[in-house]
């Protein structure tokens, strides 16, 4: 019995044909277009330009589409990949952060090697504009902030007077039992709550100082302007509208422990205050090792009140409030 062999018809035969052509005409249509897209991508671009893979990857991941574009638009820099990678690398700031390292030199880009840089310092320094000239008052201080405010030598908080200020009781303060030291209100009620809390551990807390207005901040800078110079003045004390004390939101703290301002590091009371301080809304504001980023020397008994909330958030990051409110509140 003959075996019935099953031919195809002619129209199948050109659908089959069809199937396989459209196929293959899919794949390397495909194919080319997504060499097309490559070819036209920011990461062709990067590459094409001198970055590396793992610098590719950086400002790709880390950048938005048109500061990508920006990138590319300047040409190669072998510095910008450093900058992006930082935490608190901010773009608008790029342009500061390469002035701190790039010459104008027409054979810059002949320097090889970014190793022997501290871009985090550089970034820190730069985002509080540290980099820039002080006491000029191109910042003002926004006092709708309220309590997160800043107040540094780049920002200038005026003839400003809080309309809550009062008087701190003997009990809490160093000095004479008829002196005037005041305080805004919610602060005094948050440091009255911290003493409560360091007095149960055996701890006494004494301001040292509270508010000063902008005539007492005079006095105070003029005093060490006219003690030791310029330079001396401004590592110690602020100028006039520039000050802190002035917002009401600073204190000077002390313990009775002590014999003098310079021991209050050593002592037990600044120990329980770094430990706890937070918890009550203030932080340290001028830490030990940031001077080049607060602009003051160290000073272990100045706290400032931001709140709870803001305060536990500082505090937890380890920041100074200046790279704090120019990262997260300023940007």
């Amino acid at each position: 019995m003959e075996k019935k062999v099953y031919k195809l018809k002619k129209p199948v035969k050109l659908f089959i044909l069809f199937i396989i052509l459209f196929t293959i005409g899919a794949y390397f249509g495909n194919k080319y277009y997504q060499d097309y897209l490559y070819k036209h991508s920011n990461t062709y671009y990067l590459l094409e330009l001198g970055y590396s893979e793992s610098d590719v990857n950086i400002l790709t991941s880390k950048l938005s589409e048109d500061e990508q574009k920006n990138i590319i638009d300047r040409g190669y820099n072998e510095f910008i990949p450093s900058f992006v990678n930082e935490k608190y690398f901010m773009f608008k700031n790029l342009d500061k952060y390469l002035d701190q390292v790039v010459t104008k030199d027409e054979d810059f880009f002949n320097y090889v090697g970014v190793d022997g840089y501290d871009y985090s310092n550089i970034v820190a320094i730069v985002n509080v504009h540290q980099d820039e000239t002080q006491y000029t008052g191109d910042y003002k201080t926004n006092i709708d902030d309220n309590y997160a405010l800043l107040v540094n030598k780049h920002y200038y908080l005026g003839d400003y007077t809080p309309d809550d200020l009062v008087n701190i009781e003997w009990k809490y303060r160093y000095g004479g039992e008829n002196d005037i030291y005041q305080i805004r209100s919610d602060v005094y009620n948050a440091f009255i709550e911290m003493w409560n809390a360091a007095y149960s551990d055996g701890i006494y807390l004494l301001i040292l100082s509270g508010y000063r207005s902008y005539a007492d901040q005079e006095k105070e800078y003029n005093y060490y302007y006219n003690l030791r110079g310029t330079t001396y003045a401004d590592s110690i004390a602020a100028h006039p509208g520039y000050s802190e004390h002035q917002t009401g939101l600073a204190l000077d703290i002390y313990s009775k422990e002590c014999s003098s301002q310079n021991d209050f590091e050593n002592s037990n009371t600044y120990k329980w205050l770094i430990d706890n301080s937070y918890k009550y809304g203030f932080i340290l504001r001028y830490p030990k090792g940031k001077e080049k980023i607060t602009g003051y020397n160290y000073e272990s008994w100045h706290f400032r009140y931001v709140g709870k909330e803001l305060a536990e958030k500082v505090h937890d990051l380890g920041l100074t409030y200046d790279e704090y409110y120019a990262y997260y509140l300023e940007k």
